[in-house]
């Protein structure tokens, strides 16, 4: 096929269930752009193609997508979130919660943590509880907020709190937070704030979890 030059164009992709060593070295050498061990699950194709088919046309393969090149990929590709909350139970709740909508989730104890980790990592989201020890949501917020004032960014913070009175929901929005959700927080509250703030170019959400989770996130 690749001497031909009606098909030579034609990116091609292998899937194989028997592989041994040298076998990646030799497709790469045939022309074969990428290079897959069966079982393979559909997403895997899927994002396989995708780099395969982000390649600009006549551009020469540097280097086989391999199943390795395609997990890093979709690790890079998922929603990242950070999860501050001080009660155990609660960082493991939404957590689990976060990582079946598809997300990887970093967890912090306080908002000093907070403060801490968004300035080295890049969020797409940050779920905020509104009472922690150190420093709370709200003084974490504005000294992420006066950061931003800096270097012109914005990272949705979204308020999670076990107050649901009256004027609780403004209090956040004043202290510079984007969204509130009350505890016990649900699945598909979390994933509506996902849908609405995350980067849809970055986001890998799974909204195929659209109904609420079981358990929620004590108070």
């Amino acid at each position: 096929m690749k001497t031909a030059p009606a098909l030579a164009a034609i990116r091609l992709v292998l899937l194989t269930s028997f592989s041994q060593r040298g076998h990646g070295q030799e497709a790469q050498q045939a022309g074969i752009a990428a290079y897959l061990t069966k079982p393979l699950h559909p997403s895997q194709l899927h994002d396989c193609l995708v780099l395969v088919l982000g390649t600009p046309e006549g551009t020469p393969a540097t280097s086989l997508i391999t199943h390795h090149s395609v997990v890093d990929a979709q690790a890079q590709l998922r929603t990242r979130v950070l999860v501050a909350e001080d009660n155990i139970v609660n960082q493991k709740v939404a957590v689990r919660m976060l990582e079946k909508l598809g997300c990887r989730v970093d967890v912090a104890a306080n908002g000093l943590e907070a403060v801490q980790a968004v300035a080295h990592i890049t969020y797409d989201v940050v779920f905020m509880d509104c009472q922690m020890p150190e420093m709370d949501g709200y003084a974490a917020t504005a000294t992420i907020r006066a950061r931003e004032a800096q270097t012109h960014g914005h990272l949705p913070i979204m308020a999670m709190t076990a107050n649901a009175m009256q004027g609780d929901r403004e209090k956040c929005l004043a202290a510079g937070m984007d969204g509130y959700v009350s505890k016990p927080v649900k699945e598909a509250q979390l994933l509506a704030m996902l849908q609405k703030w995350a980067t849809p170019s970055t986001s890998g959400l799974n909204t195929r979890h659209r109904t609420s989770a079981a358990r929620g996130m004590r108070p």
